[in-house]
């Protein structure tokens, strides 16, 4: 008879009726209590009914009925699982995978990577802010996690949606975070996931990314390295410039725009710079796009408006501006940058795309941009242009710089 219940517990199990299992599996124990198979199967049914307290004492029962038997271990580690009791679903993995045969322990020590990568993703999980390197262009990022597999990255007032994952048996830690942007032109691979390492303590989040070459780094230092810490991003407030006059705030902002201006065009990339040569033409994109930034947090995206408007030709210089020699020093600086080619200022296209993005993706300047290839191709393409996908994607300076390589290293394949 307790034989018949637990082949009905086993048929309700496979129907997806797991309350019915429970209920069979529970009474035919009351016939035969000495069933470690019966204990591992109502175990699982309780964790499909989230029931993970039940299915604990179960797995703990099987075991002590059957100390050798693997799925028992197995069974106990997911029930601990579910509980967040990391550290002891650790032990009892090792501890069947001592106790148990080869190929049981080859199957528990996959349920112990297991154990350890739902570890570090629970400790990853929710919002952290830091502030990058100034090599990799100095500016305040957020990551929020947001589930096993999903990360949103905040940066320059904008976010982008990808995927992450974790390798938490590697010694320090593997994080790899892929994210997509629709500015990839036809026919080009997307940049490949970029390789962390990571680890979470007291301080907070630690996280090095690559620098120049898209390989992993192994250690938390130099110029991928980032501390974060847990929390959002706090919107910058300048009390001091709250206070100004208008006029007064326009001709500040003018002259921290001038500052973040360049003395020079932009540099289009070519398929002939060496990799030192392309990482400083786009960290100088990076960089521009940061300080123009800072200045639209400090002073709002109305007025910075209104100041690069008056840096237009023909255009009546805003009060507080207008006569000074700051404004021909800002009209200046425009047409150094612009060299003429484009209808706005490149600061203006900048400001604009802080706001208008109507995508989650992350856009540089469109001065700095340089052209797309007209028939773009996977590999192959000797074309001059250098794609547009080199900037794509600066939710993470490093994913722009390492993006970029890959476009071109596929290009020259």
């Amino acid at each position: 008879m307790s034989a018949a219940l637990k082949d009905e517990g086993n048929a309700c199990f496979k129907k997806g009726d797991y309350e019915a299992a429970v209920k069979a599996y529970t009474e035919s124990l009351e016939l035969d209590p000495a069933q470690h198979l019966c204990y591992s199967n109502r175990s699982a049914a309780y964790l499909k009914l989230h029931h993970s307290a039940e299915a604990l004492v179960d797995a703990q029962k099987c075991l002590e009925l059957a100390p050798d038997f693997a799925k028992g271990y197995s069974r106990q580690a997911a029930a601990l699982q579910e509980l967040e009791r990391w550290e002891e679903a650790i032990d009892i993995c090792e501890k069947g995978m001592a106790k148990c045969s080869k190929a049981d322990a080859d199957t528990l020590g996959k349920t112990l990577v297991e154990v350890k990568n739902r570890q570090f993703t629970a400790q990853l999980q929710g919002s952290w802010h830091g502030k990058v390197t100034e090599q990799l262009g100095g500016y305040d990022q957020e990551m929020q996690f947001l589930d096993h597999c999903q990360v949103r990255v905040q940066v320059l007032g904008r976010s982008i949606m990808g995927q992450f994952r974790v390798d938490a048996t590697k010694d320090p830690k593997h994080l790899d975070i892929q994210v997509t942007s629709e500015e990839i032109p036809p026919g080009y691979p997307p940049p490949p996931p970029v390789p962390y390492i990571a680890k979470v303590d007291q301080q907070g989040l630690h996280l090095c990314c690559p620098y120049m070459k898209m390989e992993r780094p192994d250690h938390f230092g130099g110029e991928g390295y980032c501390l974060m810490t847990k929390g959002v991003m706090e919107n910058a407030s300048d009390e001091a410039i709250k206070r100004l006059s208008k006029e007064e705030q326009v001709f500040m902002c003018a002259k921290e725009v001038i500052a973040a201006f360049l003395d020079r065009k932009f540099e289009e990339m070519s398929q002939q710079d060496t990799e030192e040569a392309t990482r400083e033409k786009v960290m100088a994109q990076v960089k521009f796009e940061t300080s123009i930034y800072k200045v639209q947090q400090k002073f709002g995206e109305e007025l910075m408006k209104e100041v690069l408007d008056s840096a237009k030709p023909g255009a009546v210089g805003v009060k507080g501006l207008a006569g000074t020699p700051e404004l021909e020093e800002l009209k200046a600086k425009i047409q150094m940058m612009d060299g003429g080619d484009h209808t706005e200022p490149p600061a203006a296209q900048a400001a604009q795309a802080a706001q208008a993005a109507p995508t989650p993706e992350i856009r540089s300047t469109a001065a700095a941009r340089p052209p797309e290839p007209k028939d773009p191709a996977p590999s192959g393409d000797s074309g001059d242009s250098f794609p547009t996908a080199l900037v794509v994607s600066i939710a993470v300076a490093a994913m722009a710089v390492l993006g970029g390589f890959w476009i071109l290293k596929r290009r020259r394949e």
